[in-house]
């Protein structure tokens, strides 16, 4: 890495551990569920409401995250939604009743969501010039992954010392704690490090960004973009995979025949892909272009999901199955990594990303909402290992649709392609 990517890593570092640290609160329990199913008094029932008030809540802050991401100081909202949210995290040391918790996850809700993700993501690409927003957000996706799988790991030893040494409620405050310590601090610290860009008036000087009032004139011009609707259709056609590769496990026990342990281990592989998947894409991308590193990614996809199709079902092939898995998991998180990276052929300031992210969250992220009814059907309407293969069949539907939207993309944005690889052939040479 080098320019202006370079000299903000250690900004980036702290951006990659606030994008993994604010989800843990609001997931953790699914890690400690009979703990906490135990410990907080709840049915399960009442255990997957709270899964569902978080989920509409984030459906929501979805539509007005942009909104808000381009009205507010970035610095600003990044340092409150972490501050707020570790410290709804020390309200759960009080063991609230089930009314109170709802109201939590509720908040977590907008405080991950709405105040914070469309934040971060503008935070990264100030980070990078045009040149290395690949890298940007390469490294921001498998960071996060890996960064994942070290804190799973510590926490966990630290949940079973303490268990073992006190009690499992004790064990849980005690993750509590950490989570919401972690937070706290990064929001404080993103406060002090982070510099929110500065934004050129009309005489080429730069000054503060406006955030007084949102410009809706922006957005009315960038929902005429063609660019706006297939980098939605994008994200869309690639998240619907990110919303659905966890049916790959019980398809390899039901198929393969795999044990629970080795149905269990390919569900951590795919954080072990992550990173490889999220690098790879981000170094490749800034070198061939973001676009062409989509058509890469979408191609190996669908070979990927093909080849899950029309493999036998047999015990025998479970460890060419691996390696089937292991492409589809690193193209689909090369994919992801490039959702916001792409915006740079878009011609799309940073200033505007919260506008821009508007539309593209709706559209992008709606495979929430939709993807685990059409998984659901496929498995009820068809027995056996067929109802997964229509799944996957209809995944790989989605994936060839992202395939000729990215070979569309190209196409929309030749001119600006180019202007690209001639300002990273100067910057080579220089």
């Amino acid at each position: 890495m080098e320019g202006k990517l370079r000299k903000n890593i250690p900004t980036l570092i702290i951006l990659i551990l606030a994008g993994e640290m604010i989800y843990t609160l609001p997931y953790f329990r699914n890690y400690y569920y009979d703990v906490f199913l135990n410990d907080f008094h709840l049915t399960n029932t009442q255990m997957g409401s709270l899964g569902s008030v978080f989920g509409i809540t984030c459906l929501i802050s979805y539509i007005f995250g942009g909104y808000v991401a381009d009205r507010w100081k970035t610095k600003h909202l990044l340092t409150l939604s972490l501050i707020v949210t570790g410290a709804l995290g020390f309200t759960l040391l009080l063991y609230p009743p089930y009314p109170v918790l709802l109201l939590i996850y509720g908040a977590w809700g907008i405080t991950s969501i709405m105040t914070f993700w469309v934040a971060l993501i503008k935070a990264v690409r100030s980070l990078a010039s045009e040149n290395e927003q690949g890298k940007a957000f390469g490294f921001f996706e498998g960071g996060r992954g890996a960064s994942k799988v070290i804190e799973s790991a510590l926490v966990l030893g630290l949940f079973a010392f303490v268990a073992k040494q006190m009690s499992d409620k004790v064990a849980l405050s005690t993750v509590i704690i950490f989570y919401s310590v972690c937070c706290i601090v990064l929001g404080i610290i993103i406060m002090f490090i982070y510099k929110d860009p500065a934004q050129s008036n009309s005489n080429g000087q730069a000054n503060e960004t406006d955030h007084s009032k949102f410009n809706w004139d922006i957005l009315w011009k960038i929902l005429k973009m063609p660019t706006t609707w297939l980098a939605a259709i994008l994200i869309l056609t690639s998240y619907a995979m990110i919303n659905s590769f966890y049916y790959i496990t019980p398809y390899a026990t039901a198929a393969f025949g795999a044990s629970t342990i080795i149905a269990a281990a390919l569900g951590y592989f795919s954080q072990y892909c992550r990173p490889v998947g999220s690098f790879t894409s981000g170094i490749i991308g800034d070198r061939i272009g973001i676009s062409n590193m989509v058509i890469i990614g979408y191609s190996l996809l669908a070979a990927g999901l093909a080849a899950l199709i029309l493999l036998p079902g047999k015990p025998s092939l479970i460890l060419l199955l691996l390696v089937f898995i292991a492409i589809v998991y690193v193209s689909m998180y090369a994919l992801q990594a490039t959702h916001f990276a792409i915006l740079v052929e878009g011609d799309y300031p940073v200033e505007t990303t919260g506008t821009v992210a508007i539309p593209l969250m709706i559209i992008g992220y709606s495979g929430e909402v939709f993807m685990p009814f059409v998984a659901g059907a496929c498995l009820d309407h068809w027995s056996g290992t067929t109802g997964y293969k229509v799944l996957f069949a209809i995944l790989l539907g989605l994936t060839i649709v992202g395939l000729i939207t990215a070979i569309i993309w190209q196409r929309v944005t030749k001119e600006r392609r180019r202007e690209i690889s001639i300002h990273r052939k100067k910057m080579k040479a220089s």
